[in-house]
């Protein structure tokens, strides 16, 4: 037998050993795995010729271990376990944690859910912090990306969309989004202005002058999309 060379073993094997000593069944293993029998078989002779032992021979119904095995398992089993524990994040205890979450949001948007999200976090979580980044970006991914910010609140159609196709073409997409709330435009107008007296239409609506406040710089706003795209 040649020496294991460890770069090139693939650690997966080790999964459907762990898998199989526990069980003592392919069978078994396989359905625990979410893998078909063969494919547990072709794991076990590559670890076979990988470890110059026969590791689990076939008694009855099931297999039973050789002793190789028996030393074998132990030590994989824990540091499989190790592996885990250190991939998978802690549980999150809102009581007890002790945290300050920085969120992107405009001004608009902020003054509708910081409110109760204090009321909420003085109840369920009074050791968590919440500092609020003036946001003025239509794609927050960069600040998410530098850290800059853990979340960001807004609407943010072309984000969406790409990090959608993302996901329906198999990409990896590194963000998580869900609907927050609903909110509605009202139209504002001085007092005496000639709108004021008539029904509002999307004709007399696109005709009048009209004023955006940009906190990004620019002179194009979600209204303008909208009506582009109808």
């Amino acid at each position: 037998m040649s020496a294991l060379n460890f770069r090139t073993l693939d650690l997966n094997l080790l999964r459907v050993f762990d898998e199989v000593m526990a069980e003592r069944s392919l069978t078994r293993a396989a359905h625990k795995l979410a893998i078909t029998q063969p494919a547990v078989s072709n794991a076990l002779r590559r670890l076979r010729e990988a470890l110059g032992d026969e590791l689990l021979v076939r008694q009855g119904q099931g297999v039973e271990p050789t002793p190789r095995a028996l030393a074998l398992w132990p030590v994989i089993r824990e540091a499989l376990q190790q592996l885990q524990d250190t991939l998978t994040p802690g549980e999150f205890h809102p009581s007890t944690a002790t945290a300050t979450f920085v969120l992107a949001m405009a001004d608009a948007t902020a003054a509708t859910l910081i409110p109760p999200m204090f009321s909420l976090l003085e109840r369920e979580a009074p050791g968590v912090g919440i500092r609020v980044l003036p946001l003025t970006t239509r794609d927050p991914r960069g600040l998410l990306e530098a850290g800059e910010a853990d979340m960001a609140v807004g609407y943010f159609p072309a984000a969406l969309a790409d990090l959608t196709a993302r996901a329906q073409s198999g990409a990896l997409v590194a963000f998580d989004s869900r609907r927050l709330y609903e909110g509605e435009y009202l139209c504002v107008m001085r007092q005496g202005h000639p709108l004021a007296d008539v029904p509002l239409t999307l004709d007399n609506y696109c005709a009048a002058r009209h004023m955006l406040v940009s906190f990004s710089g620019r002179s194009f706003g979600f209204i303008d999309e909208a009506l582009a795209s109808l």
